[in-house]
């Protein structure tokens, strides 16, 4: 396959953050670019995702076009939603732009995403589609597993977990390659000195053992859970912070969680918003949790925590038993079994040593496995397959 001229469909932009298949995206249009290809990157909307491919260097067009949010929201009228889906791809906006780009490739990017598939499809134009959601089990799902097989050229996956869960219905006439996401690994010394710096703005000392929370807030990334948990926790002469991070995606929920919150006895809670970069606050923390009580595809934070040497307190949801190594990078409880994940939480609140050293693995094996450099020579080794 001659590859020249590449285009990126993205499925969302946020205007204050940047999500884990986003970042994926990006960083496969680094790669690209790295080996010289023309990038255009296609957006529904504008938001911080667009703002950095601008700043990439790469073309960008904003494009509007419909996804498949029965998917997420209401799975049991996908089908129906599929046959509109297919008849409208043809009037599409997105048909006419890539009629005038004529792209080598198309990626696009995420399960809801199928209008590049479809379009590309009777184009004739090569597409891979890279899933970032674990596909449910429900009644008329194999339609859709069938359109993804049917439509792609290659299915990128970034865990196991994910490709697992496309395989339903021995779906299998695509090409299913595994492209875990990549990281970018700070330095030491940025470490150190971004740590200092909140730590010494927000007055904590040696004393204080502070719980990192990143994610979308609504019911599915268990934040309401970790709540929960942190009610077990007992303070023992250190002064325990739960510091929470991310888009509000749910009211109702976060004013539960607030209200929750409020009941805590031996830790304080504080929310900081919807964090752009969270480089700082990350660098700060003691611990991360990650306490998704839905089947996770390859969450983002995990790795971005081990990268910034953090042990990574968890749900064994998905694909995070890919990411962390139980009792050597963090610790893995059962989905939703919060006594237990209280109880991890408990031990790493008292033994720093620990931290340190589940820290130190959770890096290591970030640096060997995640790393950046490793993401792109994967995506230049795909391009370059015939």
């Amino acid at each position: 396959m001659n590859i020249q001229k590449v285009m990126l469909v993205s499925h969302h932009a946020h205007p204050q953050i940047v999500t884990g298949a986003e970042k994926a995206l990006l960083m496969f249009g680094s790669a690209c670019q790295s080996v010289h290809l023309e990038v255009l990157w296609i957006s529904p909307t504008p938001g911080l995702s667009y703002e950095r491919a601008i700043q990439m260097g790469m073309d960008t067009r904003l494009v509007s076009f419909p996804f498949l949010w029965n998917l997420i929201y209401n799975p049991n009228e996908l089908v129906e939603e599929l046959s509109i889906f297919q008849q409208a791809a043809d009037d599409s906006e997105l048909n006419e732009v890539i009629a005038t780009y004529s792209p080598d490739l198309i990626v696009s990017n995420s399960a809801i995403n199928g209008m590049p598939a479809l379009i590309a499809r009777k184009r004739k134009i090569p597409v891979w589609w890279y899933i970032h959601e674990v596909i449910p089990k429900l009644d008329g799902i194999d339609r859709f597993l069938s359109m993804i097989h049917s439509h792609s050229d290659r299915v990128l996956v970034p865990s196991m977990t994910v490709a697992q869960s496309i395989s339903q219905g021995n779906n299998t006439a695509s090409s299913v390659q595994l492209l875990p996401y990549g990281v970018e690994i700070p330095s030491y010394p940025s470490l150190i000195g971004n740590r200092q710096k909140v730590r010494n703005q927000n007055g904590w000392t040696y004393n204080h053992v502070v719980i990192g929370w990143f994610g979308s807030v609504y019911q599915g990334k268990g934040l309401l859970e970790l709540i929960r948990a942190c009610s077990f926790l007992k303070n023992q002469e250190k002064t325990i912070i739960l510091l929470a991070a991310g888009n509000i995606g749910d009211p109702g929920y976060f004013n539960v969680c607030q209200e929750e919150a409020k009941l805590l006895e031996s830790v304080e809670f504080r929310y900081l918003g919807a964090l752009p970069h969270i480089e700082e606050v990350l660098a700060s923390v003691d611990m991360v949790v990650v306490p998704s009580i839905v089947e996770e595809a390859f969450p983002n934070v995990a790795l971005e925590a081990m990268s910034f040497g953090k042990p990574v307190v968890a749900f064994e949801s998905g694909g995070l038993k890919e990411i962390v190594v139980n009792g050597e990078t963090g610790l893995l409880a059962g989905t939703g079994d919060i006594v237990l994940l209280s109880s991890y939480i408990q031990d790493l609140v008292h033994e720093s040593a620990k931290r340190v050293r589940m820290g130190t693995k959770g890096r290591k094996r970030a640096v060997n496995l995640f790393r950046k450099e490793i993401f792109q020579r994967r995506v230049q080794k795909i391009i370059q397959q015939k």
